[in-house]
């Protein structure tokens, strides 16, 4: 427990009770509330001892998320947070290989290397929800892609249940507003021939961040859509406990029980789309997915099931 999870009791605590509670010293004590007040807490002081003061201000680092979680949940047992890192992709994959266990998410304010399916580059400025989580779900290797599906369900319910917002999935890893790309997903794994060591799955959303003028036509941040600021450290708790639900369900009964509602949420479909897998590309129509992950498409009046690419609305 940290001092500002202390505090968030709305009351005055003398600092020798956070003392004695976090069995450390008094010097201690002050030296964390100092360095609080540097990221931009208000934490009052008087012959009473210390309260948090609450003054508006949206922050965002692993202390508001775990504060806006209602639970302590599996898949979130530690967060890391950074103000500034490559990418929070590769910092959980260095830790999945050192031998760390499920529930690791590390964060960041800013990525200066962040990237997305295929290593394309993820601009990710200050003010947008950049983590990656380490998991190691109990299912064969061939199983993995749908842990994409299952995140994309899970922003698509939230930004429907909790801020309004119809949004679609593009498969297999975006996420749609306005026909605009709102978050991307990437998963990457290790594994032996029928088990899975670990999966990381880095999520990129853009919420505050101010989007560089080339991506306009193309992206779309959540407040550019509501107009207004939104807590970070609430959409991810919410995004968060809304995965470990799936996740869990997931491993104990598969993917065919959310088939129906990815693919009512799907875009483009029956409409004509373009898929590029990196050595040929093919246009056909769109009819969704199967239980299994793959995209349905109508090829001169036969079906054939894509298992990767990039997917495009095709041109008319």
């Amino acid at each position: 427990m940290s001092i500002i999870e202390i505090l968030s009791t709305e009351k005055y605590i003398s600092g020798n009770e956070i003392s004695k509670f976090l069995g450390v010293s008094r010097v201690a004590v002050h030296k964390q509330i100092n360095e609080f007040k540097k990221m931009g807490y208000a934490i009052g002081s008087s012959s009473k001892g210390y309260i948090l003061i609450k003054n508006g201000k949206l922050l965002f680092n692993e202390y508001e998320i775990k504060t806006n979680l209602r639970k302590q949940l599996d898949i979130c047992k530690t967060i890391k947070y950074y103000e500034e890192i490559t990418s929070t992709q590769t910092a959980v994959k260095k830790l999945a290989e050192k031998g760390f266990g499920e529930g690791i998410i590390v964060v960041a304010e800013k990525q200066t290397k962040g990237y997305g399916r295929i290593k394309r580059m993820w601009n990710s400025n200050a003010g947008g929800l950049w983590f990656s989580m380490l998991l190691k779900p109990v299912i064969s290797p061939d199983e993995s892609s749908k842990l994409s599906l299952l995140l994309s369900i899970a922003l698509k319910r939230i930004f429907e249940k909790e801020y309004g917002i119809g949004s679609e999935i593009k498969w297999p890893n975006d996420i749609l507003i306005f026909g605009k790309k709102v978050a991307g997903i990437i998963i990457e794994m290790s594994a032996e021939q029928d088990a899975i060591n670990w999966i990381v799955a880095g999520i990129g959303i853009n919420i505050n961040n101010s989007l560089p003028k080339n991506l306009e036509n193309i992206s779309i941040s959540l407040k550019t859509v509501l107009k207004k600021e939104i807590d970070r450290a609430e959409f991810m708790a919410a995004f968060l406990t809304e995965f470990e639900n799936l996740y869990f369900d997931f491993q104990k009964n598969g993917f065919i029980q959310f088939l129906e509602e990815y693919n009512n949420k799907i875009a483009y479909k029956g409409m004509f789309v373009t898929i590029d897998s990196g050595y040929d590309v093919i246009t056909g129509k769109n009819f969704g997915i199967d239980e299994n992950g793959k995209l349905i498409l109508e090829l001169d009046n036969k079906l054939e099931k894509i298992v990767s690419g990039t997917l495009r609305k095709a041109e008319k």
